[in-house]
């Protein structure tokens, strides 16, 4: 025979039942609050890692963007071996050597400023048969076409990096400096003798093939002089440059004696011509410059090192275009050129340097 439940009997278990609840929400939302700690999370390390660092005066902010990027992901145990290369007809043999002598003192991890350190490396750790992980950035080359790697997908090889894509930013410089001056239609460059080779051998075709789709001519100055005497040079061909000569600069990156874009930017206010420059060379002289922003393309790079130091393979972390590329402008240095910029430029501009 089933006896009835009393109302208050009723009561008393609902109210059971109620604090069970609450007691399994509360241990619910505690372990929800406080997950374990993850070996594997980043920026928790077993043990400390050395970065090893190959660059040029120029890409100091791309070194200091990896080393914040690694710091907000957490890393705070990484030692950074850094040597500093000047810019010449050596290059490939001192970043090869440079490469030698920074695996000899055990570094986990190769980061190379530049494309011209990344291929020496590259080729170095491949004819030693060593694959110490390398993270670049690509400025003035097509990362696959210069052969750092097989594709953006996969290096197939212990590299990776990020790329500037010199085809949208030649693009974009020439746009815009069609809005500044209209009235443009020959572009000034120095070029072969002056420049390093390798450091605009791709840059400088791109400029000439995307200077005819915009109906500019390029002038080209050249000079035979050994590299010692290229500043010489210089001053002698810019000396005999008149007003029509050309209706602006396009400062190419690499040449032969530092700092070469102040003494071009001392021609275009001569001239009273605009010119562009890269970011790198931009604090030196030119008046405007749009390119990868270095310090974003280092923390970019700092998730890659990230993954690398967590076990990832660089062959299976794909390649990346730098995703920031600012507009830069320098304003005084511009209108004392008699340059000025229109407000639909200076409205797109990211820093506007008065």
């Amino acid at each position: 025979m089933q006896l009835p439940i009393k109302s208050s009997q009723i009561i008393i278990i609902l109210g059971v039942f109620v604090v069970i609840g609450a007691i399994a929400f509360s241990f619910f939302q505690v372990f929800r609050a406080t997950p374990p700690k993850n070996p594997e999370e980043p920026g928790i390390l077993r043990e400390p890692k050395t970065i090893g660092v190959i660059l040029f005066r120029q890409q100091e902010e791309v070194v200091n963007g990896l080393k914040e990027g690694l710091k907000e992901l957490g890393y705070s145990n990484i030692t950074y071996k850094e040597i500093m290369m000047p810019v010449g007809d050596r290059m490939a043999e001192e970043a090869s050597e440079h490469t030698k002598e920074l695996l000899a003192e055990g570094v986990d991890l190769v980061y190379t400023g530049l494309e011209f350190q990344a291929l020496s490396a590259i080729t170095t750790m491949k004819e030693i048969g060593n694959d110490t992980p390398i993270v670049f950035m690509a400025q003035f080359h097509d990362p696959v076409a210069y052969g750092l790697a097989k594709s953006f997908r996969s290096s197939e090889n212990n590299a990776t990096g990020v790329s500037l894509n010199i085809v949208q930013v030649v693009q974009k410089e020439l746009e815009f400096l069609k809005k500044i001056k209209p009235s443009v239609k020959k572009i000034g460059v120095f070029s072969d003798g002056f420049m390093v080779p390798p450091l605009s051998e791709e840059f400088y075709p791109e400029l000439r093939r995307q200077a005819a789709k915009f109906g500019y001519e390029i002038v080209a100055y050249t000079t035979k002089a050994p590299p010692p005497e290229a500043e010489a040079a210089f001053h002698a061909t810019a000396a005999a440059i008149k007003p029509g000569d050309i209706d602006a600069i396009y400062h190419l990156a690499g040449h032969y004696f530092s700092p070469q874009e102040a003494a071009e930017s001392e021609l275009a206010s001569r001239l009273k011509i605009p010119m562009i420059a890269p970011l790198e060379d931009l604090p030196n002289g030119g008046h405007f410059g749009y390119s990868g922003d270095y310090t974003s393309a280092g923390k970019q790079t700092a998730k890659m090192v990230d993954k690398i130091f967590r076990g990832a393979k660089p062959r299976d972390i794909p390649l990346e275009y730098v995703e920031k590329l600012p507009l830069v402008i320098y304003l005084t240095r511009a209108r004392l050129a008699g340059v000025e910029f229109p407000e639909s430029i200076l409205e797109i501009a990211d820093t506007i340097v008065k």
